[in-house]
């Protein structure tokens, strides 16, 4: 038993259906320039049973190294608790070996929830320490809309979000697109947040990911706007949302979280991601008080570490 290093294409062909797209080949290849080197390991136990795509940036190999989450890759829904066990005991040592401090960012349960609880358990017992856990939101697309809505002022802000005179907009077209990605760089401007990923860099995911775009209109005037990724078959991903600055009034945002939600519970999904309401582990109340308003469930996303130089050299 031994994790060993594959081409990517090798990496591809064995691990063709990650839990999402950041797991895979091409996403990681995409981004590679970002970290010195990007290894696709897989371990070895009379056959390959997982695997993980890892960044390595100075002496840390990292999980995700530019997206929401990493982890693991598993060949089948069923891996027992036994060879998950191996395979992190095997990482671990492999680490010590190459004196390398690995970070890894679980996915949500909801991903995975039985591979990733064995996975969160054996990362306990095999020297892997919680960093911090970060809450993450989520709509269970298989329950009506309204039913997810337990506060009378959450649907008293959704008849007056429907009765406001929006349209609602899947941008199809580079212009379309233009459009709601402004309205997310204003949002996130008037709120001093960092806009991480221009409008060229969205446009080069693309390639590797379906993205969805989304504009919300009043009288013909952009007010709030979504991108979303389509991160496994069933999945999909919040990863901008907002609108520009008004008086609220109308609830734009509540309007968006419910058409989005609407637009991939008719496409199929079973979850729509929002993502996490918090930074290494710090959550923002207000946040995360506004996408419980609006339906959404809260789940855990774990993130561990293992100082392979360290406990290679016996301390700190």
């Amino acid at each position: 038993m031994a994790w060993v290093e594959m081409t990517a294409e090798e990496y591809g062909r064995t691990f063709a259906a990650p839990l999402a797209v950041y797991l895979g080949k091409d996403f990681n290849l995409l981004n590679a320039p970002k970290v010195d080197a990007v290894h696709f390991l897989a371990f070895d136990d009379d056959g390959f049973r997982m695997g993980i795509v890892l960044g390595e940036r100075g002496d840390e190999w990292l999980s995700p190294f530019s997206a929401p989450f990493g982890g693991f890759t598993y060949k089948d829904d069923e891996i027992p608790v036994e060879q998950i066990d191996a395979a992190l005991a095997h990482l671990a040592s492999f680490a010590r070996e190459k004196r390398k401090k690995v970070r890894i960012v679980l996915p949500p349960s909801l991903y995975a929830k039985s591979l990733l609880s064995k996975t969160v358990s054996s990362m306990f017992r095999n020297g892997f320490s919680l960093s911090y856990t970060d809450l993450d939101f989520a709509f269970d697309l298989s329950k009506p809309y309204e039913s997810l809505l337990a506060k009378r002022m959450a649907r008293r802000n959704l008849k007056t979000a429907l009765a406001a005179g929006f349209d609602f907009r899947k941008e199809d077209s580079a212009e379309g697109r233009a459009v709601a990605y402004e309205v997310i760089r204003k949002n996130r401007e008037s709120k001093n947040y960092d806009l991480k990923m221009s409008l060229d860099a969205l446009e080069k995911t693309s390639a590797v990911v379906d993205v969805d775009y989304f504009t919300l209109y009043q009288a013909g005037v952009p007010l709030a706007a979504a991108v979303v990724y389509r991160v496994s078959s069933k999945i999909a991903q919040v990863i901008y949302w907002g609108d520009v600055p008004n008086d609220g009034k109308s609830k734009p945002m509540n309007m968006v979280a419910y058409k989005t939600f609407e637009f991939y519970r008719e496409a199929g999904f079973d979850f729509l991601d929002v993502g996490p309401s918090s930074v290494e582990g710090v959550p923002n109340t207000g946040l995360c008080s506004f996408k419980e308003t609006i339906g959404c469930f809260v789940d855990l996303k774990y993130a561990f570490e293992y100082d392979g130089a360290c406990a290679g050299a016996g301390e700190c």
